[in-house]
């Protein structure tokens, strides 16, 4: 069958252009069996078939052709594959993940990336700091003490527990406002936090009691980083307003791990009696368990 230039045109075009063919197309057999058509119709049809999937989000969608324009499409599909892929490790965690690969997009996948990053800092950081005194919270703490009790039974390595507790604090909310009872746990959980290490945790346990977790110290070496602590509140005045301050004091337990301590909260119990032991027998003072 013979075609005009017009009617090869409109084949063509019909091919490159169209989304759906039309119900009536047909390609008249025996160009099919010209090698030169039928490569040439294949690679048309391959185009539309790739260039398909790809608007569709079908990432794993093959065709055998090659050449230059299929060649780029496939390139486009193997790079939206490893960018589905990244996408996806970030969605688990991992912010490291840079693309470099697709030009503007790149920069605002790699922006992206860096500001989740940041946000999930910042998110991690608000969900495990105390409002109020901006030091750790129980939530926090609870997650140093999982970790660093299992460290020390595993390595047979020392580790204290301190609970501090405000004298009369109920006082002085009483007398002198829930306000200054804020600047008292701002101001005291301060100069408290100031005598642990880095390898330390110093958390608001609840209300005016807190909590310093200590691996690696023994009860005596512990017991001095108490009295240092208890000390330094000792000889502060606390401004409460631009007039008038006071002075408050502290009371603290102290236990360190000992063999038959299988638990963490074993540890946080003889504080705590020892803490007890303290405030009834004067407070202002430091007790071992």
């Amino acid at each position: 069958m013979y075609y005009s230039d017009d009617e090869w045109v409109k084949l063509i075009s019909t091919l490159i252009v169209n989304p759906v063919l039309p119900r009536n197309f047909t390609v008249d057999p025996s160009l099919l069996k010209n090698p030169e058509f039928k490569k040439l119709y294949d690679y048309l049809m391959d185009m539309r078939s790739l260039s398909s999937a790809l608007s569709r989000g079908d990432l794993q969608h093959f065709v055998y052709g090659k050449g230059f324009i299929l060649s780029n499409l496939k390139a486009l599909q193997s790079n939206l594959r490893h960018l589905t892929w990244q996408t996806k490790k970030v969605a688990d965690g991992d912010f490291s993940q840079r693309v470099d690969f697709l030009g503007e997009f790149s920069d605002a996948f790699n922006e992206m990336t860096v500001k989740l990053h940041d946000l999930t800092m910042r998110l991690t950081q608000l969900a495990n700091m105390d409002t109020l005194t901006k030091i750790p919270n129980r939530r926090a703490l609870e997650a140093f003490l999982v970790d660093s009790f299992k460290n020390a039974v595993g390595n047979k390595k020392p580790f204290s527990i301190i609970i501090f507790d405000i004298d009369f604090f109920k006082s002085t909310n009483d007398t002198y406002g829930h306000d200054a009872g804020d600047a008292v746990l701002v101001q005291v959980s301060g100069r408290l936090n100031r005598q642990f290490r880095a390898h330390d945790i110093f958390s608001r346990y609840g209300g005016d009691e807190f909590m310093a977790v200590l691996p690696g110290t023994s009860l005596r070496a512990a017991e001095k980083i108490a009295e240092r602590a208890r000390a330094s509140v000792e000889e502060a005045e606390i401004p409460l307003n631009a007039n008038d301050s006071i002075k408050v004091t502290v009371s603290a337990g102290i236990s360190e791990r000992l063999e038959n301590d299988i638990r963490y909260e074993d540890v946080i119990k003889k504080s705590d009696r020892a803490l007890y032991v303290a405030k009834k027998t004067g407070r202002n003072r430091v007790c071992c368990g």
